[in-house]
């Protein structure tokens, strides 16, 4: 028969017994003790309904904390309050390490032995309702029952919704995955736990397809989540690579967040970097934009100069970017291309194994283009720069920089081999 009562008293003392039971008198109605002694606990503790276990501290320490570590491998998912005959730092720190909720001494009120015992009553409610919500998320396919993380399409409808808290809003925004060499020789499972076993409790995990994963890291800055990745890249091991791309999420959409930290990730893997934020590259000496001395005409002009570079944006840069991508794919051979185009840098990549050549635009937040062509390798070509006004990026123009960086990449290519 089933036990029915829902505290579990261990103690090999009638007078401890005696006095714990007076104390907690004023429990709720629906709360029952049952007493045992250790020898009887762990056949007592099998089928049974226990939400919490008070154990009296035994006289030897470590039989103490065997004892801890059998309660939670026999009944998983009940709370540990530890019954102590004094203070000890020590080995309450040790014991908190093997899994007990709380503590509170023989000798204590009993208002301090009420008040824990209802609020380990209250954790255990609260993660009965979270593996219940869990067992539906996993239902409705919001939970993805290979890696037990969220799915990317359900984490990307319900942004907007989690995104008015400050926390996340004051976070980092992050896309990881293996190294295109490192996909050959592992499973992205293995990526899966790294990340799992990194993060903290409220940092917010998605799975996407193409071994991608979305990390929504609340209240913490750029430096702690490249911190982040690094420690992940630590639990993978030197020789399976991640590569990643962030973003300050503040008030931005998640179309916007997705699309930067693509480009982020793009860009990581164009240059053998961990991870790149494309938001370092902003220039600060645009900052000038946001003072408040600045004439209603400046701020006026600035619009119109916006405007200006988002159709530059739309029906220059991204499809003539697009076109010449699946161009150099058919005519380049061994090249690795790859392209994005944002508000913060527009990037074309041609690379080898002894060359990366790239073409950069940046628009300077007001009325120009800053343009580089670079080649690094040895016998690379020489690389240049120009700064042109927004009107001045006309397709062929754009067109004719493209051809330079392919000739120049086919070039320097030629003449290594």
């Amino acid at each position: 028969m089933i036990d029915s009562n829902n505290i579990l008293l261990i103690t090999d003392y009638e007078e401890i017994a005696k006095s714990v039971l007076e104390k907690l008198i004023l429990l709720r109605s629906n709360d029952h003790i049952t007493v045992c002694n250790t020898k009887n606990a762990k056949k007592i503790l099998e089928n049974s309904l226990y939400y919490v276990v008070i154990l009296h501290e035994l006289e030897d320490n470590a039989l103490t904390l065997k004892m801890i570590k059998n309660i939670k491998e026999v009944k998983e998912d009940s709370e540990i309050i530890l019954l102590l005959n004094d203070l000890n730092p020590e080995f309450i720190l040790n014991a908190y390490d093997n899994g007990i909720y709380d503590y509170f001494l023989t000798d204590a009120e009993a208002y301090e032995m009420l008040i824990k015992t209802i609020n380990c009553f209250r954790l255990r409610t609260l993660k009965e309702i979270g593996v219940r919500n869990e067992k539906f998320l996993y239902q409705q396919g919001v939970i993805d029952a290979k890696t037990n993380l969220y799915n990317y399409k359900h984490l990307k409808e319900i942004f907007v919704d989690i995104s008015d808290n400050l926390r996340i809003q004051n976070g980092v925004f992050a896309i990881l995955t293996l190294d295109d060499k490192t996909k050959t020789k592992i499973s992205t499972n293995r990526l899966a736990t790294s990340i799992k076993n990194s993060v903290r409790k409220d940092d917010i995990i998605a799975v996407a397809r193409g071994g991608k994963f979305y990390l929504i890291l609340p209240n913490i800055d750029l430096t702690g989540a490249k911190s982040l990745i690094k420690k992940i890249q630590g639990k993978m091991g030197e020789e399976f690579l991640i590569r990643a791309g962030l973003s300050k999420i503040g008030i931005q959409s998640f179309e916007t967040l997705d699309k930067n930290s693509q480009d982020g990730l793009t860009s990581a893997i164009q240059n053998d970097l961990q991870a790149v934020c494309l938001e370092d590259n902003i220039d600060i000496q645009n900052s000038w934009l946001d003072d408040e001395d600045n004439t209603k005409e400046t701020k006026k002009n600035f619009k119109l100069f916006k405007m200006a570079f988002t159709n530059k944006m739309n029906t220059v840069i991204t499809p003539i970017f697009y076109r010449f991508q699946k161009e150099c794919e058919t005519k380049l051979t061994n090249t690795q291309v790859s392209q994005y185009a944002n508000n913060i840098e527009s990037v074309f990549s041609l690379k080898n194994n002894d060359l990366h050549s790239e073409l950069t635009i940046r628009y300077n937040g007001y009325a120009k283009f800053k343009i580089e062509i670079t080649h690094s390798g040895l016998d690379s070509a020489e690389n240049s720069k120009i700064e042109i006004p927004l009107s001045q990026l006309t397709e062929k123009l754009l067109n004719n920089l493209l051809k330079k960086l392919k000739e120049e990449y086919k070039e320097s290519t030629y003449n290594k081999e």
